[in-house]
């Protein structure tokens, strides 16, 4: 005998529950919505529609695979950022809405410095870490003059990358390379080259905190979570180099973990940074690091 949509949710809802999923309803919804390719107010308007057989069978294999901690976003293939949608994947990490913040301030800090300048100077922006390159493709949307260079040591991150910014139509204006921060710059051809701004959503959890993470957020790539014993041997590499490659005026903008702020800022201080400016986020975590060369 077949189900309905609403009988097909409350099951698939339960389920979720027992597997100690957060909003066990919302979830199943979602995961319904992207089976049917619909949005979840579809769901609601037509929740005596009967699913097949095969609808039934495939939906149930969803909720089994985010019942066993799958990421939803991995499940979708997709996640939104900046209102936009990018393609996410297994191995590479998956962007998050406090990540906003750190684009936010960079966008912020161009406009002024366009302002300031009185010209259509074009910017030229290093984005260290690029992982899904949801960084990156926000600020070349937004800064339509704007030249990036991506970074990330792991191949499967970039090519992903390359994909986000064909989707929205940057990829012209992007140019991604592998290698750890600064070093895969050093091993590029044609000379040294500096940037207006610098940015990074580096790993900044403890070591020791990884085992306590969530399920589905210890399914994500382990290089793109830990940042060392302290949390804060990324923030170390970046702070080393970023003077060599950031011109002046210029900006380096830096995600933070809760609880880093202090001392990430003191770090900088010590680097030659003055006047640091840190942003809360929603939660009123202070969430990013704005210094100023």
């Amino acid at each position: 005998m077949g189900k309905n949509i609403r009988e097909a949710l409350q099951e698939a809802a339960s389920f979720l529950q027992r597997r100690d999923i957060e909003g066990p309803r919302v979830e199943a919804e979602l995961l319904l919505a992207f089976l049917l390719g619909v949005n979840r107010p579809y769901l609601y308007a037509h929740s005596d529609a009967e699913l097949s057989p095969d609808q039934l069978e495939r939906f149930s294999e969803l909720c089994r695979r985010r019942g066993d901690g799958e990421p939803l976003a991995y499940i979708r293939g997709e996640k939104e950022f900046m209102g936009l949608p990018f393609y996410v994947e297994a191995g590479v990490f998956i962007p998050r809405p406090e990540t906003e913040h750190l684009v936010e301030g960079v966008l912020q800090w161009a406009r002024e410095y366009a302002g300031s300048a009185g010209t259509e100077e074009r910017l030229n922006l290093l984005d260290l870490g690029t992982g899904s390159g949801c960084i990156a493709v926000s600020l070349a949307l937004n800064l339509p003059s704007a030249l990036l260079v991506a970074v990330d040591c792991d191949m499967k991150a970039l090519a992903l990358a390359r994909r986000n910014s064909r989707r929205h139509g940057v990829e012209t204006r992007i140019s991604f390379l592998q290698g750890q921060f600064f070093k895969a710059l050093a091993a590029r051809k044609g000379g040294k080259k500096r940037f207006n701004v610098i940015v990074s959503n580096p790993p900044y959890i403890e070591e020791g905190i990884l085992p306590g993470l969530p399920r589905e957020v210890q399914q994500e790539p382990r290089r793109a979570l830990c940042g060392g014993m302290d949390g804060l041997e990324a923030y170390r590499e970046i702070l080393r180099g970023a003077g060599e490659y950031l011109l002046s005026p210029g900006l380096l903008a830096l995600e933070l973990g809760a609880g880093q702020a202090a001392e990430v800022t003191a770090m900088a201080r010590r680097a030659g940074f003055t006047a640091p400016l840190v942003l809360r986020d929603y939660a009123g975590i202070e969430r990013v690091l704005l210094l100023h060369s």
